[in-house]
């Protein structure tokens, strides 16, 4: 049986990796902290941020697929997690041999981009970039499915008969977590994928507005009214306030703010995926 060691495998993303990997009847290693009864994978004891070996059954690892990082709208050691957390799994990669590495970063991604979540993310693609392994690297946009912090917020604001957002006309392509579990999964064995950065997004561009309206429609089938900040006050507003609606936290904000909404078409070619829309989960709009 062939092993796959995921970080990160209670998390969102990462659960729906290990579940799709288990399903294809690979063995999944998770990095975990701590023992649960809702633990599917085979657990691998350890902190990322902590010194100390890896605790866990000895087995050969054929790949990993780093899944471990913050949510866009958390700032509390989002740096550490990101950069000195996968510097960690890429040293524990090499030593234990292992060639193949999947990193999950984020879109927007770069050294100047407006948030400290895709900062880090940028930094840590240069880690991985520059290891020495048979690294793929992906970019997703906003995910949706089950279990998505954001979406849930989204759902609460959209199951009011108001809303307040902020005033924006920049566009967001939020894309299916199972397709990007999909891609992940994918890139084990693809050889054209490796040493390849990948943006992944959904079919769709949208505003934040639409997407509360998509939801709206589908759980109460009635309209809702929107009240906007203007774009010029919205980030301080946000951040004064914790939460508006309560959707983004200021941090979220910047992120979805300055989401590069570009079709990057290799992924679909490469690993001959056709995207889910919102409709998945969602009626479509009208």
């Amino acid at each position: 049986m062939r092993n796959i060691l995921v970080t990160g495998a209670t998390g969102f993303l990462g659960q729906e990796i290990s579940h799709r990997l288990m399903v294809l009847g690979y063995r999944v290693l998770g990095l975990v902290r701590d023992i649960s009864d809702e633990l599917a994978v085979v657990p691998l004891f350890g902190d990322l941020l902590e010194p100390g070996d890896f605790i866990g059954p000895d087995l050969p690892i054929e790949a990993v697929i780093h899944c471990a990082g913050h949510h866009p709208g958390e700032t509390e050691s989002v740096e550490a997690l990101h950069e000195d957390g996968t510097k960690r799994m890429v040293d524990e990669a090499r030593r234990r041999g292992i060639r193949r590495f999947i990193h999950i970063s984020a879109i927007g991604a770069g050294f100047t981009a407006p948030t400290r979540f895709q900062r880090s993310k940028w930094v840590s693609e240069q880690i991985v970039v520059n290891s020495g392994l048979d690294y793929t690297i992906l970019r997703p946009h906003l995910m949706f499915g089950e279990g998505s912090a954001t979406f849930e917020r989204l759902e609460e604001a959209a199951n009011r008969p108001w809303a307040v957002l902020p005033e924006t006309h920049e566009l967001i392509q939020p894309v299916y977590v199972g397709d990007v579990a999909e891609v992940a999964i994918r890139s084990l064995w693809l050889d054209q994928s490796v040493g390849q950065i990948y943006d992944i997004g959904g079919p769709h561009s949208m505003r934040l507005e639409d997407i509360v309206r998509h939801i709206a429609r589908d759980s109460h089938f009635f309209r809702i009214w929107t009240f906007r900040i203007p774009k010029r006050y919205a980030a301080s507003v946000l951040q004064r306030l914790g939460r508006v609606g309560p959707i983004l936290t200021g941090e979220e904000w910047g992120f979805l703010r300055h989401e590069v909404t570009r079709q990057d078409v290799r992924w679909l070619i490469d690993f001959g995926i056709l995207p889910h829309s919102l409709a998945v989960y969602y009626s479509p709009l009208t």
